[in-house]
């Protein structure tokens, strides 16, 4: 019998410059952002994933009843997986894809600054439209086809002559041979909510897939930090770095799986019994009482979660049932970096 499961393409839109770490790099910058195997910008899974669930979990603290923040937990845990100590007990609910490229912005000589993407960018995100069973990934095709041809050679298509200067397109100092074409238009508004609202506004410019690994390139941010000596004023060894950083307003795309949650009721007792350890009784008494209650919650949890379309609609609710829009990721959240809107692509 086939796994039932749910896919949701969702949009993440950098709402300050990003830094999803790769470590130490072998280049030039001593701190890259992530990347994929094409070396364009990219946020790994593990990066997504953890960051979403460490919010989420965040969230229940706010909860005023401890039997609430600990029965919160309970439900993260059972939708994006358990800790280590019962990591034999049920695998996660959910699964996420790489977060691809699809456009970023560049400095125009008209209008400050244009979407960029290319026919390799878009394919990223049809793939993802196609593995998630949307509608929109039929139309998306033919655009794509459409905007390949009209860029061939060199060439760029916009989706509005706002960023036109003549005949071309100057972006990031780059002067493209540029037109409006009805493809491009249409293409930019395919985007749903405000990542399109965003991009009708800016204006969306195709270029060739030879020219925009270069344009990618001089997007990036790349700053640098200095530690300083403070009794001396001078720069502490080893203190000068380089970081780079994915621009604002750069849209990535991932694919949110979700099955029905794999734990099964028969654990609920035990989950129960592991959960009421962690909430403080001010009777020894009250254990027995609040490990009952806690089994009744988690039975019905389960039972609540076992379709894969419950457990996509648990995945962005916070603890006090808000959605989560905005998500923080990446390093250098402490110096306003690493936040990014939340899109679902709506069928």
């Amino acid at each position: 019998m086939a796994l039932k499961r749910e896919g949701r393409v969702i949009l993440l839109e950098a709402l300050t410059p990003l830094h999803p770490g790769a470590g130490r790099g072998a280049g030039h910058v001593d701190l890259p952002v992530q990347r994929d195997e094409f070396d364009f910008p990219a946020v790994w899974a593990t990066s997504l994933k953890g960051a979403l669930k460490s919010t989420l979990l965040l969230s229940c603290d706010a909860l005023s009843s401890e039997l609430d923040r600990v029965a919160c937990r309970r439900r993260v845990l059972l939708v994006f997986g358990p800790e280590t100590d019962e990591a034999h007990e049920y695998a996660s609910a959910v699964s996420f894809l790489d977060a691809r490229l699809v456009a970023i912005p560049a400095r125009s000589l008209r209008g400050v600054w244009a979407y960029v993407t290319s026919p390799h960018l878009l394919r990223y995100l049809l793939r993802y439209l196609e593995a998630a069973g949307r509608s929109t990934a039929g139309e998306l095709g033919k655009l794509l086809e459409e905007v390949k041809q009209a860029a061939a050679g060199g060439g760029a298509v916009a989706s509005t002559d706002r960023v036109l200067v003549g005949d071309n397109a100057v972006l990031n100092e780059m002067a493209l041979p540029a037109k409006t074409h009805d493809a491009a238009v249409r293409l930019a508004s395919l985007f749903p909510g405000e990542v399109g609202k965003l991009v009708g506004e800016q204006g969306l410019v195709v270029v060739g897939d030879d020219v925009v690994g270069e344009v990618v390139r001089r997007s990036l941010l790349v700053q640098t930090r200095v530690r300083l000596d403070y009794r001396r004023k001078t720069v502490a060894s080893g203190g000068l770095w380089e970081e780079e950083y994915v621009p604002q307003f750069t849209i990535f795309t991932t694919v949110l799986f979700c099955t029905g949650v794999k734990a099964a009721k028969e654990r609920a007792e035990r989950f129960a019994e592991n959960d009421v350890k962690k909430i403080k009784l001010q009777v020894a008494s009250e254990e027995a009482k609040m490990k009952e209650e806690l089994q009744k919650k988690y039975i019905g949890m389960i039972s609540a979660l076992e379709r894969p379309d419950a457990v996509c609609g648990e995945v962005f609710k916070a603890g006090d049932g808000s959605q989560i829009r905005s998500l923080v990721f990446g390093g250098k959240e402490t110096v306003g970096k690493g936040l990014a809107s939340v899109v679902t692509w709506e069928t």
